[in-house]
């Protein structure tokens, strides 16, 4: 009975199937490339990279804020030289002392002392306050880029590695032409605001409300040239500045369709330092397709 009890364990201890063994997976490899061009990678032309995108969609809304400030006049509205002249009462060449009945534009404007409706009707008034509120969001983001710049130069001196200090540049480049654009839309805004009841304040007759007022618009009609999508000026690679000094006189001489463009061609320029850098930090093959023509201001905001 002990022996059968026994064989019959024993049995039961062969039947039962031996644990299967874990199976062992394949190493995993991976390269991990770390060099200062890498680190600058990550740490500064990514975040650049991501605000210069948002900057670039507020660029658009303020072009199309300016459009539709623009879409209230008309060619005649654009006062002229010989405008201006007649308002004066100078329709006779002997001197600006006159006082003149001017022309049907400058009668028709000196008939009320409050502003000119052209310029300052409800739906002007809103779209310069967006691009002055849109302005100053780009000032913004523009000082969180050079927050990162910032670092970086401290991280890595600049002259201690060419392929960094090139990194740089591309991003310095870029951010002077963001902040010059967006100047130029501030000052726009700046002028418009600051002019506002400008006749009602300063004006002693009919003849000086409608010279004000031309005048104002005038200048607010030169300050908007190149703001609001127009065609600007074609780049060459060999003169990337249009011939100005450099990149910072450009920045401070350069029409608004000069540093429109310039911005364009600067952009493209970091985004392709930005994508041959990543290519080498992690090996990838990504290629980025030149822009043959500019883009204009989104037809939405």
């Amino acid at each position: 009975m002990f022996a059968a009890l026994t064989l019959s364990s024993l049995l039961a201890v062969a039947a039962s199937p031996a644990p299967a063994p874990t199976p062992t997976l394949p190493p995993v490899i991976i390269r991990t490339i770390t060099t200062a061009r890498c680190t600058t990678l990550h740490e500064m032309m990514r975040p650049i990279g991501y605000v210069t995108r948002r900057n670039d969609n507020a660029f658009r809304a303020m072009a199309f804020a300016t459009q539709k400030f623009l879409s209230n006049f008309i060619p005649g509205d654009v006062p002229t030289v010989a405008d201006l002249q007649a308002s004066l009462g100078n329709s006779n060449g002997q001197g600006t002392g006159l006082n003149g009945t001017g022309t049907p534009m400058s009668t028709s404007l000196s008939s009320s002392r409050g502003n000119d409706p052209l310029v300052y009707g409800p739906s002007q008034i809103l779209s310069a306050a967006r691009i002055d509120a849109v302005a100053e969001q780009i000032f913004g983001n523009i000082m969180v880029e050079r927050s990162f710049l910032t670092k970086s130069y401290k991280k890595f001196p600049p002259g201690k590695n060419p392929k960094v200090d090139a990194m740089r540049r591309a991003a310095q480049n870029v951010m002077t032409l963001q902040e010059a654009l967006a100047n130029r839309y501030e000052q726009f805004a700046g002028t418009y605001f600051d002019s506002m009841d400008l006749g009602r304040m300063t004006a002693n007759n009919n003849a000086n409300v409608a010279t004000i007022k031309m005048a104002v618009r005038e200048l607010l009609l030169g300050d908007t040239r190149g703001l609001s999508g127009a065609p600007s000026r074609k780049i060459s690679p060999s003169h990337p500045f249009f011939g100005y000094g450099g990149v910072n006189q450009l920045a401070q001489d350069g029409n608004p369709g000069e540093v429109l463009t310039a911005l364009r061609a600067q952009e493209f320029a970091f985004t392709s330092t930005l994508i041959h850098t990543y290519n080498v930090c992690h090996q990838s093959h990504y290629i980025l397709a030149p822009i043959h023509t500019m883009p204009v201001a989104s037809p939405k905001p």
